[in-house]
């Protein structure tokens, strides 16, 4: 899997298949095996493109400030497609790579004919005492980061225990999770504010979510009413990330978003 010279760095990057692009983004801490079943699923029909973003992974230390992470994260993914000579792409994101995907279009919607949008938000506003409640543990918690890897570990394998396949992919991303590196997106990604602009977005929509996440569900309600051609699948006994703990469907929702787009 090659590396791209970019400005003051290189992305590592997965380019398999061939055909329409899809362009996967990973959630937080991840790397692009966060994709693995749905790099095996459409690379037989499309060109697929996994970068890991700037801070995570084998690509390139973060060396900007909190308020810029994300606008340097997708200038990144937009050198990375002009570098492979690909005009337009369908992308989608799961959880902060979804956040990454509202700047994204905001930023760059020339480079981009559909989006899918997991398991995240358009903002960080609190709009319930439950939602202000969850915001202060998650606040609190930030010091679990900085937990030994063997407890971290032990405490996500209970978390995903109904999803095995998840469980060894979230596993597998705490032994290589750049702590600080880690911090800084998870701050960057808790100053969102991409809600106001989301009526500017002007391609199809594919907005998908976990029931077992409720406020998850209520922040992609909140967003996915706010873009014009959207729509929004709720699926069910699964949690963020959806792309594992229910490949199958999640795989299934894309390919008929993809099929509407004629992006085939």
């Amino acid at each position: 899997m090659p590396f791209a010279t970019l400005a003051n760095g290189k992305l590592h990057f997965l380019d398999r298949g061939t055909g329409k692009p899809l362009v996967f983004i990973h959630g937080l801490g991840a790397n692009l095996s966060f994709y693995d079943p749905q790099i095996n699923f459409f690379s037989k029909t499309h060109r697929v493109i996994c970068p890991e973003l700037r801070g995570n992974a084998r690509s390139s230390k973060l060396n900007v400030p909190i308020s810029k992470i994300l606008d340097t994260q997708c200038s990144d993914v937009a050198a990375l497609i002009e570098k492979l000579g690909i005009d337009q792409v369908v992308l989608a994101g799961t959880s902060y790579g979804g956040a990454f995907c509202f700047n994204f279009v905001l930023r760059y919607p020339e480079k981009v004919s559909g989006l899918v949008v997991a398991d995240t938000l358009g903002d960080t506003k609190i709009s319930s005492a439950r939602e202000a409640f969850l915001v202060l543990l998650h606040y609190c918690g930030l010091w679990g980061l900085y937990l030994p890897k063997p407890l971290l570990t032990f405490l996500i394998k209970r978390e995903y225990k109904q999803w095995p396949l998840t469980q060894r992919h979230m596993v597998d991303f705490v032994q290589g999770m750049r702590r600080t590196e880690f911090l800084l997106q998870l701050l960057a990604m808790n100053r969102i504010n991409f809600t106001p602009y989301l009526k500017q977005v002007n391609c199809p929509v594919l907005g998908i979510v976990g029931d077992q996440n409720k406020v998850g569900v209520r922040w992609m309600k909140s967003a996915m009413k706010e873009i014009p051609q959207s729509s929004l699948e709720i699926v069910s006994h699964s949690f963020d990330p959806t792309n594992l703990c229910q490949p199958k469907q999640y795989n299934h929702l894309v390919k008929e978003f993809l099929e509407k787009l004629d992006h085939i």
